[in-house]
């Protein structure tokens, strides 16, 4: 389950749980309800310590791979709902890739990549990324500031950033969105006038 979808999981459980108590202590006043709302709290509580931990995990499993792959700069993301369907138009061998996905989106001196752990789902050169703008992308359920790659196939490549470069539970915002556009930007300039590419901080 990928984090957004999960928040909104949490929103609608914690909405049910509070009705049901609330139908419980109507029908009968006599039952004690703070057994129920312990229970529900504590379940809640739980969810949330499992995302935590499956994220901690997660991110500690991409630094580890991005350690192996020295001159790539990199940035945690999640997969927007249409990406899948742009792989499979670029003929990337991704399989199956659904709206939420946690992605690693790295940049070099030679062209942007997207990886899956230790998987490259695709490798772009930046003489096949014709655009690069700022967006907004549904990795679940929302709408979140995004980044769209365009080839000239006209095939949009669209990704949401993490707020920190190196992961979490938050999406980046439209600024950082922005910051991240332009440090692409100047990489594929970069790499098109033989200088150093930009990094993130």
């Amino acid at each position: 389950m990928n984090r957004q979808s999960t928040a909104r999981t949490l929103q609608v459980l914690g909405v049910l749980v509070f009705a049901v108590l609330s139908w419980r202590r109507a029908v009968s006043s006599e039952v004690p309800w703070w057994p129920s709302f312990l229970a529900a709290v504590v379940l809640v509580a739980a969810i949330a310590a499992g995302v935590w931990w499956w994220s901690r995990r997660d991110d500690a499993r991409r630094r580890r791979t991005v350690a192996t792959r020295p001159g790539w700069h990199t940035h945690a993301v999640w997969a927007e709902e249409t990406l899948g369907a742009s792989l499979a138009q670029l003929g990337a061998p991704a399989g199956k890739v659904r709206g939420g996905t946690r992605l690693t989106f790295t940049w070099s001196s030679s062209g942007v990549e997207l990886w899956r752990g230790e998987a490259v789902l695709l490798s772009l050169p930046w003489t096949q990324v014709w655009t690069i703008t700022p967006t907004t992308g549904r990795g679940a359920s929302t709408g979140n500031p995004a980044v769209e790659l365009v080839t000239p196939e006209a095939v949009r490549v669209v990704v949401v950033p993490t707020r920190r470069p190196d992961g979490g539970m938050l999406p980046a915002s439209a600024a950082q969105v922005a910051g991240l556009v332009a440090l692409l930007r100047e990489a594929r300039q970069a790499a098109q006038d033989g200088t150093p590419t930009p990094t993130s901080g």
